[in-house]
């Protein structure tokens, strides 16, 4: 914050103000309709673009994402204190070599998955900005993405968006939802499936879009 008060570009955002972003890009790119695709946390404002933008969505592609909802009559939370912990702990730089990769092993890779890959590239301030747009957004401001069709790529080993929960988009958003597992991977997924991705995306892209295989 400066000197009038002023927010920097990093604070007090929220899902909308990600979504902002994400539409600019698109239109500066004269790029619209898109298909979105939001990997992990980036899966709440890719279904918020296409919640406040749908003119510039064709569809949205949530790669191991929590939904942030769970299945009616549960008490439990989409990502419990102790996963938490872990997520958090995974980019702490503060932290030792070996404690992060303990976290990153039990919330972002699969079993016998390499997480040295993800020790670097974490920065403190967009996590913290991000953390922060997720606690003030209300999930509904963005859960449903609108009515864009959705394919809900999931990690077959997601611990932090863990088979229990896979179904709670397909079951409140019907057949808009397409949902594919891929074994051998979990929340990071990226690094561990990413020809299976790529696959993905591209198959459903070709669908939303019409074009004959």
């Amino acid at each position: 914050m400066d000197a009038l008060g002023h927010c920097s570009p990093m604070e007090a955002l929220n899902m909308h103000d990600f979504a902002r972003d994400v539409a600019a890009v698109i239109e500066n790119e004269h790029a619209g309709p898109a298909v979105v695709v939001g990997h992990a946390w980036g899966n709440f404002p890719a279904r918020q673009v296409a919640t406040d933008r749908p003119d510039l969505v064709r569809g949205v592609v949530l790669v191991a994402a929590s939904a942030g909802k769970v299945p009616p009559g549960s008490t439990e939370k989409p990502i419990g204190p102790e996963m938490r912990k872990a997520i958090d702990g995974a980019g702490d730089l503060r932290l030792s070599r070996a404690q992060r990769l303990i976290y990153l092993k039990e919330a972002f890779f699969a079993p016998g998955n390499d997480p040295t890959v993800w020790l670097d590239g974490w920065h403190h301030e967009t996590h913290e900005a991000e953390s922060h747009a997720r606690n003030v957004t209300p999930v509904d401001d963005y859960f449903a993405a609108g009515s864009a069709p959705i394919l809900d790529l999931q990690g077959e080993s997601d611990p932090v968006a863990p088979r229990r929960f896979s179904m709670v988009l397909k079951s409140m958003l019907g057949d808009r939802v397409t949902v594919v597992v891929v074994p051998n991977a979990g929340h990071a997924f990226a690094p561990e499936q990413p020809i299976a991705m790529a696959y993905e995306i591209a198959k459903f892209a070709r669908r939303v879009y019409a074009v004959k295989q």
